[in-house]
């Protein structure tokens, strides 16, 4: 069993707008937005597939009322019922790709 941290890569942040380009989404990525639910800015672990099935994929999308919705898995969160750990952002600020790299144990 290893150990699995979480790298940022340099130079990689998406800044979503009204225009929403699904091709720079990175895979796994941490993102930041303001969270009505919590009343704050809030960052979170996320990937954009669900990790056990690489073809349900998030989604990224303009509302009627003009504001960017960001679907994502978020890697930290509790399971509901279901087992759903999906989540959305509006307005999301930040979203930087991170690279899981893992470090065997030696002992």
């Amino acid at each position: 069993m290893g150990y699995y941290y979480n790298i940022p890569l340099t130079n990689r942040k998406v800044k979503m707008t009204n225009k929403v380009d699904l091709n720079n989404i990175p895979e796994n990525f941490v993102i930041t937005y303001y969270a009505n639910k919590h009343k704050k800015i809030i960052t979170r672990n996320g990937s954009w597939t669900k990790p056990t099935d690489f073809m349900t994929t998030g989604k990224a999308f303009i509302s009627k009322n003009g504001v960017v919705c960001f679907i994502y898995w978020d890697n930290d969160a509790e399971p509901d019922e279901k087992g759903n750990q999906w989540r959305m952002a509006k307005n999301p600020m930040t979203i930087k790709a991170t690279q899981t790299i893992e470090v065997e144990n030696d002992k």
